[in-house]
């Protein structure tokens, strides 16, 4: 069975390649969570500012500013994913 994780907003199960590193401030604490493709699109339209920076588990992830946290599940994304890799 392939590794598995559990996204932090949405809690389904993943296979890990699809994994999406973000991070935020929070209280001027550096926050990282493991998101899915959809919460990331979720979450990136809801921020001011997204820019990439180097995640610690993958090779690049991104930075959200103007942004609440990513733990609210609602509210639908405006931006979708380019597509899914086979």
């Amino acid at each position: 069975m392939a590794d598995i994780f559990t996204c932090d907003r949405c809690g389904n199960e993943f296979p890990r390649e699809r994994l999406k590193e973000v991070m935020y401030e929070e209280d001027k604490e550096r926050v990282r969570k493991e998101l899915c493709p959809n919460c990331l699109d979720q979450v990136m339209n809801q921020a001011s500012e997204v820019r990439g920076v180097a995640g610690e588990e993958k090779r690049a992830a991104v930075h959200l500013s103007g942004t609440d946290g990513v733990e609210d599940s609602e509210g639908a994304a405006d931006r979708e994913s380019f597509g899914t890799r086979e």
